[in-house]
């Protein structure tokens, strides 16, 4: 009886132990779906689910989020140049130090190429320039030690209340980013999604998320000079 009880727990022991390291295996296919080869960050794929998920979660609970897009200035015209080893070890510098420039509980991205993304969940405004800030003088800083072009221009969209899909706040970011780079170079432009004002209220099938102006020292978008 003994012994039976012994090779019944060897047994079970085993299995465990197999299951374990069918985890394990699973685990590391997962990380390695999720991460792009050549940074080491999140990939495409991961940003959209966790993007999707922070979406639905700000939602639910009405939290801030934002979501960012930024590439690399002049990418293309210096890996040209230079080569695809130094465009590829100027992609890791920018990813790595975008990571250091954020939470523990924001994501980094490398959508493709030389653009990035940032998920920063329940940030503001002030807590997304921060962060902002703080990548660009970490870049002017790693710039100035390697002697490497090392500047980022994108755009910033801050959601204060649900916004109309994560499409939208995607879209949104795009054409900031594509804003900002068309004025220079290290430039960010920002948009922010808040509630709408008593005064400015309109009936729900007219209304459009309420957009205050970008609020970086950079300069603001046309369609808000015009305003002024």
């Amino acid at each position: 009886m003994a012994w039976n009880i012994a090779v019944v727990a060897a047994l079970l022991l085993a299995l465990g132990y197999i299951g374990f390291l069918h985890y394990r295996v699973h685990r590391r296919e997962r990380a390695l779906t999720r991460t792009d080869d050549l940074t080491h960050v999140e990939n495409r794929r991961a940003f959209y689910e966790d993007a999707g998920r922070e979406f639905e979660r700000a939602r639910r609970y009405n939290h801030a989020f934002t979501l960012a897009y930024f590439d690399v200035d002049d990418f293309k015209e210096v890996s040209d140049r230079f080569g695809h080893q130094l465009g590829d070890g100027i992609l890791r510098l920018v990813a790595e130090t975008a990571r250091e420039s954020v939470r523990a509980s924001d994501l980094v991205a490398r959508l493709g190429a030389d653009q990035f993304a940032l998920l920063l969940p329940e940030a503001g405004a002030d807590a997304a320039s921060a962060v902002i800030r703080k990548l660009q003088q970490a870049l002017r800083h790693t710039s100035q030690v390697t002697g490497l072009p090392l500047t980022v221009s994108g755009g910033v969209v801050t959601c204060l209340q649900p916004a109309e899909s994560l499409e939208t706040v995607i879209g949104t970011a795009d054409q900031l980013l594509h804003g900002a780079k068309s004025t220079g170079r290290d430039t960010f432009w920002s948009e922010v999604v808040a509630p709408q004002p008593l005064e400015g209220f309109e009936p729900a099938r007219l209304r459009r998320p309420w957009r205050l102006p970008p609020s970086f020292d950079v300069p603001m978008p046309p369609q808000y000079e015009q305003q002024g």
